[in-house]
């Protein structure tokens, strides 16, 4: 996992510094900041805790809370056991943001499922919405991610306007003004100390295509860890381009549905549009942040298919009904032998080169070592036919923090969170740093 042993070599240091024990070069910044939850949640753990079985709860956690979430997203329209759309979410459990180990992402989209959840149940049943549950998921939201923070805004307005519940604006913008009071502190210290405006990048095919693949492959790739150019692989590279594919047309196939069936919840399919078109509109790079409209994808399809089960789409007995819920299980099995298979393979690889790190008797052995392997665990570029459709994860970069750990010296960290590290180096090129 890409930029899980950072996270998990931060817990340490937010325990230490609770502790009053932490090298002088760290502190906790004095201002909220998004993407800190999941580093205070480790630092807590590691209170009572080895910071590895810490790490090991908050991936547990991590999975379990996005099932759950999911399912009660799908479910709130309709609670249709049998609808074979309910499996979806789980070929995604260890989806692709999460072997990049972008954590906190996959924590506040949790929050971001539960929210709407709640929210469509209560508009579209007429009951009375708890708004200190609201005002306490917009603050888990913006303290995990800023992203599905916003996708939670974007899509309570789209489904005000849409619905005509305008009555409910005011109670909205109350409940929320805490969070969004965060986040303009936030803004406004962020620019303060770059001293720079926001840089906004567009996407090109070529960026579009590979985060588009990447968000809905069911079968993620290590590359350059596992051969690529095993039949096997092509294969799996194939399914990849064919659910990519497939999750792409949910929200047009509900845009269809509803054009010709006009069924109820147009604020649901409003809402899944608008995360749709966000995901092109916001772009890959804003202000330091890679890929933004990524994040968008997941709200848009998962919002789509509560709408679909909710439409009660696929009917219940029907012969389509039945062939996706046999693909989805074999699937779903597939998945689990490849996992088993790829996963401890990439693993004692690692182990392999954690090893040779932790024996290095010299800097120079050191850097020789990490540098081969780091510039190995890039992406090639100019890859060709199937094998542009294989998802590469930079494994190799983070594994020196697991050292750091194990020898408690300090080292540099990503600051976009919690802490501040004002000592020497960078996290980007830990070699040069140490």
């Amino acid at each position: 996992m890409s930029d899980y042993p950072d996270w998990v070599f931060e817990g340490s240091i937010v325990a230490e510094l609770i502790h009053g024990n932490a090298p002088a070069s760290y502190s906790f910044k004095h201002y909220p900041v998004p993407y800190s939850g999941t580093v205070a949640m480790l630092g807590v753990l590691d209170l009572a805790l080895p910071p590895e079985i810490s790490g090991k709860i908050v991936l547990t956690l991590c999975v379990v809370l996005f099932a759950l979430s999911s399912t009660y997203l799908l479910t709130s329209l309709s609670n249709d056991p049998e609808n074979p759309l309910l499996l979806v979410p789980l070929l995604f459990l260890l989806n692709t943001f999460f072997f990049w180990g972008e954590l906190a992402y996959l924590f506040a989209l949790s929050v971001f499922f539960f929210y709407c959840g709640y929210l469509f149940r209560r508009i579209y049943r007429s009951e009375p919405i708890n708004w200190w549950i609201v005002t306490s998921a917009s603050i888990a939201m913006f303290f995990f991610h800023v992203l599905p923070y916003a996708t939670a805004i974007l899509v309570t307005l789209t489904l005000i306007v849409a619905e005509s519940r305008t009555e409910l604006l005011s109670p909205f913008i109350i409940s929320f003004a805490p969070s969004i009071g965060l986040t303009f502190w936030y803004a406004i210290k962020r620019l303060s100390l770059s001293g720079i405006g926001p840089v906004w990048t567009f996407w090109t095919p070529h960026l579009f295509a590979g985060r588009w693949i990447a968000a809905f492959s069911p079968f993620p790739e290590f590359l350059p860890w596992l051969g690529i150019q095993a039949p096997s692989m092509k294969m799996f590279a194939l399914l990849n381009l064919v659910g990519t594919i497939a999750l792409t047309l949910v929200v047009p196939l509900c845009v269809l549905a509803w054009v010709k069936l006009r069924p109820r919840y147009f604020g649901v399919l409003a809402s899944a549009v608008v995360c749709g078109i966000a995901t092109i509109a916001t772009g890959y790079e804003f202000e330091g942040m890679i890929s933004p409209g990524e994040r968008f994808l997941y709200p848009a399809v998962w919002i789509g298919l509560c709408w679909l089960v909710g439409a009660q789409i696929p009917a219940r007995v029907s012969r389509f009904s039945r062939i996706l819920t046999i693909g989805i299980m074999a699937l779903l099995c597939c998945q689990m032998v490849f996992m088993q298979v790829n996963v401890v393979s990439v693993a004692k690889d690692l182990a392999a080169l954690y090893s040779k790190l932790r024996s290095a008797g010299s800097q120079a052995d050191f850097c020789a070592t990490y540098e081969t392997y780091l510039h190995q665990s890039w992406d090639k570029p100019h890859r060709k036919g199937l094998d542009v459709l294989l998802t590469n994860h930079d494994t190799a970069g983070r594994v020196p923090y697991y050292l750091y750990l194990e020898r408690k010296v300090e080292a540099p960290i990503y600051q976009m969170g919690i802490l501040d590290y004002s000592g020497p180096g960078d996290n980007y090129d830990l070699c040069k740093s140490k």
